[in-house]
């Protein structure tokens, strides 16, 4: 497991304060009226703890969930004008009738990259692109505006993050500086995802990128009973 200084990371974490006297944006006002993520359990009581078993800062990887510095890049997967890489080495890891999951190389170690395809109703389909690394899955949200069905996606999303990939930890990552950043974190705010707390070690050090995320809620002895 990766160790860093918190107070290192403090110092270049994904929502910098506002200066004072700066315009106030609807996203800013957003942002303040939403707690921020100490990732504890569903439904308990906030506090700091340890990254969970197996999660740790990320090296290499889509650029959007690394804090390796590297040139401009083709995301695996993707061109970057919106042509994909269909590569016959991507691996089927799910399919049934809602979803249907590969896995595409990884350049590195225990990174995965997955690709999800949700089917929803009628002819609906929504894609997905996240980065599976131990138990924290981090998903990048597209840029524009997000299809109509998406939140019945993702919905079905992290139910295969709990029940398959056994995680504990699901992140959505969007551009900082997009127009609608205040309706996302509306959006994700009503599934049930909360925002990261400036400087959290689960995270990278990504100051143009917002994380918010949903912790499941674990298992216990009890709930057998």
């Amino acid at each position: 497991m990766v160790k860093s200084s918190l107070q290192r990371i403090l110092n270049s974490h994904c929502f910098a304060r506002e200066k004072e006297g700066d315009k106030a944006s609807s996203a800013a006002h957003a942002a303040r009226a939403m707690p921020l993520l100490s990732l504890h359990s569903r439904g308990g009581r906030s506090r700091e703890r340890a990254p969970a078993a197996g999660c740790s800062p990320l090296g290499p990887g889509p650029r959007w969930c690394s804090d390796v510095p590297h040139p401009p890049l083709k995301i695996p997967g993707g061109r970057g004008d919106r042509q994909r890489d269909h590569s016959p080495a991507a691996a089927v890891l799910h399919a049934d009738e809602r979803l249907r999951v590969t896995e595409e190389p990884a350049p590195h170690g225990p990174t995965r990259i997955l690709r999800a395809q949700t089917r929803l109703s009628g002819s609906r389909r929504v894609d997905w692109r996240a980065v599976l690394r131990g138990r924290c899955l981090y998903v990048e949200i597209p840029g524009g505006a997000l299809p109509e069905g998406s939140k019945d996606s993702l919905a079905v999303l992290l139910e295969f993050a709990e029940e398959q990939l056994r995680a504990a930890h699901v992140f959505v990552c969007f551009a900082r500086n997009r127009d609608d950043r205040a309706a996302l974190l509306r959006t994700f705010s009503f599934l049930g995802f909360e925002i990261v707390r400036p400087g959290h070690p689960l995270v990278p050090k990504r100051p143009d990128a917002c994380f918010m995320a949903y912790t499941f809620e674990p298992e216990s002895a009890g709930d057998d009973e």
